[in-house]
């Protein structure tokens, strides 16, 4: 067992107390950095800045942070609900740790995807071919996870964009 004790914490969200939901934190002694790399695995889409050792993911529909002695929960809308749920992510920490030997860690740092990054790598035409009024709003649209890219016609076939799609299917692979 990774983590043995657990002091949860409940906190409202920091930029705005007036909302109707509450955060969660968890305090424990033991360092669960080691166990990063098998969640990061594990865990669609999460957020892992492994020089921090932070990792972020979404459990049970709400926001998770997790650093080496404390994890926090996010979006809840009473103190109860948060801290079982607070239980119930231990329960999935330490159940990870102890099927390490059967997982692959993944130290892959995947990054949110940005609009203006992907922006950059956009033909910049504002040909409309993709069904959007600008490339702007195509950028956006990508980064959210609204399209795909396959719709921009001139960066998917056009050989005057090879070296913009090969960066931008970089990119995409190693965002969420």
């Amino acid at each position: 067992m990774l983590i043995r004790s657990l002091r949860p914490e409940i906190v409202l969200p920091p930029c705005d107390h007036t909302r109707e939901t509450v955060n969660v934190i968890g305090r424990f002694q033991e360092d669960i950095s080691p166990v990063l790399p098998y969640l990061n695995a594990t865990q669609p889409k999460a957020l892992f800045h492994r020089p921090a050792a932070i990792l972020r993911f979404r459990f049970e529909g709400h926001q998770v942070t997790l650093q080496p002695h404390e994890m926090a929960l996010g979006g809840f809308e009473d103190g109860d609900q948060a801290v079982l749920t607070l239980f119930r992510l231990q329960r999935l920490i330490n159940e990870t740790w102890e099927r390490r030997e059967e997982i692959t860690p993944s130290n892959v740092e995947r990054k949110r995807l940005q609009a203006l990054a992907v922006y950059r790598l956009l033909p910049g035409t504002n040909c409309k071919v993709c069904g959007e009024p600008t490339c702007f709003v195509f950028a956006n649209k990508l980064a959210a996870g609204q399209i795909g890219i396959e719709l921009c016609t001139p960066l998917c076939h056009q050989d005057a964009y090879v070296e913009k799609r090969i960066q931008m299917m970089t990119m995409l692979e190693s965002s969420i």
